[in-house]
């Protein structure tokens, strides 16, 4: 791992702890933490006054640094991963501001930024899942695009056998039994199943590592594990400009909106943001939503960016502002977590953290001393693992929402019948090897 120079000094703000005859002992979390926990405290960082200026009032960042039976201090932020993303955001923005001298123009321009970090996340492309049992690694019938693939499961994913070190490939059942086997070596006892699939992944991505040196191709290979291009049209740079003006404009008539009616419009359920734009004249050629969807998928990626370096500045400023320096071990860990990292396609693993179940395992190893696996390899394959498992579910999901629409618009259930050439049935020799949603030809299924 790359140590990184910190160039972020700590004259930007202020650490303070408090200890805990300080806190609210009926609060759960604190009751938790003292659960697991030799001493904590809570890490308050306040700005300096020169940034005071760019901040919300009262503006502070607060962590829980618990110490473990290991003697390691570790910082637990008291929000949820969207808030502290954004209050990192604010902090690490009025940080860059003053570092590099920004103009109000560029500084104006990371607050646009982070509209559209929130938007390209709200948009169907962003993928959700978290693959917590088993249920959804299966394909029931109707959500088959073949016979014979039963499960979302890569057709890469391979196990070694540990006797003879021979691959082979992995379907549910391998999967389950090799990561019920690294759980407990891990000393997980009882896993619950989403630790199960993890660690199966786990073992087969170190089998497997992948070998990428590009910064692009890192780039490339995160991105495909959080957002897909479905539904997406490229268009040429006018026609994107173009867009990207009628956009801001769309904005700058909602600027004076509340907070709530402003989301509700731009990234709120149901909202038609998409079409608004798509249907403007456009001087280059016809507009859609699948052009407006790529544009402003493009526009968010890069605001990931921006966030990514406004995350990573706010919280230097925390490690140097510390009043006791963390030693090379927590150290390790904070950067980790809160630092942008190679790896990760100099993102943040906070910014990832809608892929942290999968991420979390190797980094836990390697922070534990095991140093016997690629890790950066292994950080890739798993990005790669889950790109394919979401994209196939989301396929097999939507095959099984048409096969549901069919049956409501035959008003009764479409039986689905499959066949083996090696294990033929009795019939009247009328079926076919699979039925079709509809009765195109009028062979009068019965059903």
């Amino acid at each position: 791992m790359v140590r990184r120079i910190n160039t972020i000094s700590n004259q930007y703000g202020t650490v303070r702890l408090e200890h805990p005859a300080y806190w609210d002992e009926s609060c759960p979390v604190l009751q938790k933490a003292r659960e697991v926990a030799e001493s904590a405290a809570i890490c308050r960082w306040r700005p300096a006054d020169k940034l005071c200026n760019q901040l919300p009032d009262g503006f502070e960042l607060k962590f829980y640094c618990l110490k473990g039976r290991d003697s390691v201090r570790r910082f637990i932020p008291l929000y949820g991963s969207d808030q502290l993303i954004a209050e990192l955001f604010r902090g690490g923005q009025a940080v860059l501001k003053q570092h590099h001298q920004l103009s109000d123009k560029e500084f104006a321009s990371y607050c646009m930024k982070f509209l559209f970090f929130q938007k390209t996340r709200s948009l169907n492309n962003h993928y959700k899942r978290n693959f917590g049992g088993f249920l959804d690694l299966i394909v029931k019938k109707p959500g088959r695009e073949s016979g014979d693939k039963r499960n979302i499961l890569p057709e890469d994913l391979v196990f070694l056998d540990n006797l003879t070190g021979k691959e082979f490939p992995g379907g549910i059942t391998k999967l389950q039994m090799e990561g019920e086997r690294l759980t407990r070596e891990y000393g997980i006892q009882r896993p619950n199943r989403q630790q199960i699939i993890n660690y199966g992944l786990f073992a087969a991505a170190m089998n497997q590592p992948l070998k990428l040196k590009d910064p692009e191709q890192i780039e490339f290979c995160v991105r495909m594990s959080l957002f897909n291009d479905t539904d997406t049209r490229i268009c040429d740079p006018e026609t994107r400009l173009w867009i990207e003006e009628q956009i801001l404009i769309a904005i700058e008539k909602h600027q004076h909106d509340s907070q709530e009616k402003f989301d509700n419009w731009f990234s709120g359920p149901g909202n038609s943001f998409l079409s608004q734009i798509s249907k403007k004249k456009c001087p280059f050629g016809k507009l859609d939503n699948d052009i407006v969807r790529w544009v402003l998928l493009e526009w968010g990626w890069e605001a990931y960016h921006y966030v990514g370096k406004c995350i990573d500045a706010q919280m230097r400023c925390l490690l140097n502002a510390l009043p006791a320096p963390l030693d090379e071990r927590e150290r390790k860990i904070f950067e980790m977590v809160y630092l942008k990292q190679d790896c990760l396609g100099e993102f943040p693993l906070l910014l990832l953290q809608e892929r942290l179940s999968f991420l979390q395992i190797p980094m836990l190893a390697v922070l534990n001393g095991q140093d016997d696996f690629d890790f950066a390899g292994t950080i890739h394959r798993l990005l790669l693992y889950y790109s394919s498992m979401a994209e196939s579910r989301r396929a097999a999901d939507r095959r099984i929402q048409g096969f549901s629409d069919q049956c409501r618009k035959q008003k009764h259930v479409i039986k689905i019948f499959e066949y083996k050439d090696d294990q033929p049935v009795e019939d009247s020799g009328k079926r076919r090897r699979y039925k079709p949603l509809t009765d195109d030809e009028e062979d009068n299924w019965d059903d």
